[in-house]
């Protein structure tokens, strides 16, 4: 347990990090409603990234009974997993307040749409992760649903239809919701 609570403090610091730059990128965008053309869809990618980084924090608490003696090499696959949130976070959402006459739609097809190979790249990398830490195969439900979220945003990225992505964005926000609630532990 001693160890993990020094392990937790890196990952905590990660997850921060990335909670803070997706916040103060929304605030920017906020500031930008009166004078820059506001998309809906980077917001609804941005708000699942905070989602998962508080789930992502929620659930390692169970970590700590469950590994021992940790390596190096755990260590830092495990912390690939905040890593590739706080890069996602870092670039779904513009960091600065956007200028009159820009779009946060266009914005997002430039950088922000970026983020979301490494959501996939997280989900990829979590379902090998559960069945490293939490023992939970990839052909479980958890694995089944980590592999859902993976693939929404490499579907989204290949679209190029605004109503398909448009339905990929709500599909992906309704099924992040329900995955979260289900698949994270309700209390310690």
């Amino acid at each position: 347990m001693e160890t993990f609570h020094w392990i937790s403090v890196i990952l905590a610091l990660v997850l921060g990090l990335g909670i803070t730059r997706l916040l103060s990128s929304a605030v920017a965008v906020f500031r930008s409603r009166g004078r820059s053309q506001i998309d809906w869809i980077p917001l609804v990618w941005g708000a699942c990234i905070f989602l998962w980084q508080l789930q992502f924090w929620w659930a390692i608490i169970e970590l700590a009974p469950k590994v021992t003696a940790w390596t190096p090499l755990q260590f830092l696959a495990l912390l690939g997993l905040p890593l590739l949130l706080f890069v996602a976070a870092a670039l779904i959402l513009p960091p600065a307040e956007l200028q009159p006459g820009e779009s946060l739609a266009e914005e997002f097809e430039r950088d922000g749409r970026w983020a979301l190979l490494f959501l996939s790249a997280y989900f990829f990398l979590a379902m090998g992760e559960n069945w490293y830490f939490w023992n939970t195969p990839p052909f479980t439900r958890p694995g089944f649903i980590n592999l859902i979220l993976a693939v929404i945003p490499l579907s989204f990225l290949a679209a190029s239809s605004r109503k398909l992505r448009c339905s990929l964005t709500i599909l992906y926000a309704v099924i992040s919701l329900l995955a979260a609630w289900i698949e994270s532990p309700h209390a310690y």
